[in-house]
């Protein structure tokens, strides 16, 4: 085997603990012996056969586990352009309301997802550690949010 890549998700409760893992197998080929003997000198060198790729996935069928890594990714980007959004709407018109919205969206959405993935990753942080800090950042996005609202 030349080698094995593993992938984790970080945080994605749907499918916790689900991995998919990647290993790359190049078949050997044999020696070539020739008329006068094993020799290393006459030894040729092995043509290269293509790479072997399988993906194994544990916590759901492979497909399942991949369109949530990507939906994920997907939404994370969504989550970011939102936020942008409401910054370049703050940078343009230096409305306070807007400026605690963009504060607010980003605890909401963004950053929960990035604790996901980095906390996911992480093995010395336990899983309920990694959801008192997400729903943590969800509960305080929430609450800006409102005092954007209810103070203008």
């Amino acid at each position: 085997m030349i080698g094995t890549t593993s992938a984790t998700t970080g945080g994605l409760e749907a499918i916790r603990g689900a991995t998919a893992s990647v290993a790359f197998r190049r078949p050997t080929s044999g020696r070539v012996v020739s008329p006068l003997g094993d020799s290393p000198a006459l030894e040729s060198s092995p043509t290269p056969d293509p790479v072997q790729v399988s993906v194994d996935s544990v916590g759901g069928s492979t497909p399942v586990v991949l369109a949530a890594i990507v939906t994920f990714f997907v939404a994370t980007v969504l989550a970011v352009l939102v936020t942008y959004r409401f910054v370049e709407g703050y940078r343009r018109t230096k409305a306070r309301p807007i400026l605690w919205l963009a504060v607010g969206m980003f605890l909401l959405a963004p950053s929960p997802m990035f604790l996901r993935l980095l906390a996911g990753n992480v093995a010395a942080i336990p899983l309920s550690a990694q959801l008192l800090l997400t729903t943590l950042s969800e509960l305080c996005g929430l609450l800006v949010i409102l005092y954007a609202v209810y103070t203008t």
